[in-house]
């Protein structure tokens, strides 16, 4: 049987929810995270518990509910100054591994695109890929994204390094797409 998604915006409301499925990512692959969940096991706020409370329009985290479960995560963080405010970021994409490979984390990026893509002054949304998830690497560069840089030993914990992938996608080349 197919599983079909509800997708919407988490709010004040939802940020029990966020914290446990943003502790669950960090657990579950801590390779592919910038944050490790030893860190953030004991932060007061995490780094969407402000945008989930102000309901700012420009940055969000949209989920993906099943039986009003949150079993997927996927953030989009504008920059603010005003030199750089036609650039966002996706930052926080999960999807629970009982629900990988139903396309799932495809409709929850593609959503957050067209969400964040609805502005038409964001011109572009850049993100950072560990390098030894191909798979999260497939899922941008079929939606669009290309690499524009790697920046080697970008991470490194317990002595091993991991290199990240700068990809981007214009939004003209999104609505080309």
């Amino acid at each position: 049987m197919k599983i079909k998604p509800e997708f919407r915006i988490l709010s004040e409301q939802d940020v029990p929810l966020y914290r446990k499925i943003r502790l669950e990512c960090l657990q579950n692959y801590p390779d592919n995270f910038g944050t490790l969940y030893e860190d953030e096991i004991d932060a007061k706020n995490l780094k969407f518990n402000t945008i989930l409370r102000q309901q700012n329009s420009q940055s969000f985290l949209l989920g993906a509910f099943v039986n009003k479960e949150l079993i997927g995560i996927c953030g989009c963080m504008r920059e603010d100054r005003i030199k750089t405010n036609h650039r966002a970021e996706i930052s926080q994409m999960y999807v629970r591994n009982s629900f990988a490979g139903q396309g799932i984390g495809t409709k929850l990026l593609a959503q957050t695109l067209d969400k964040g893509f609805a502005d038409i002054s964001l011109e572009m949304i850049e993100l950072g890929v560990v390098d030894n998830n191909p798979q999260a690497i497939k899922l941008y560069s079929n939606l669009g994204f290309v690499q524009f840089g790697q920046l080697d030993n970008y991470f490194k914990h317990k002595n091993q390094y991991y290199a990240f992938t700068f990809m981007v996608l214009t939004q003209k080349k999104y609505f080309s797409f």
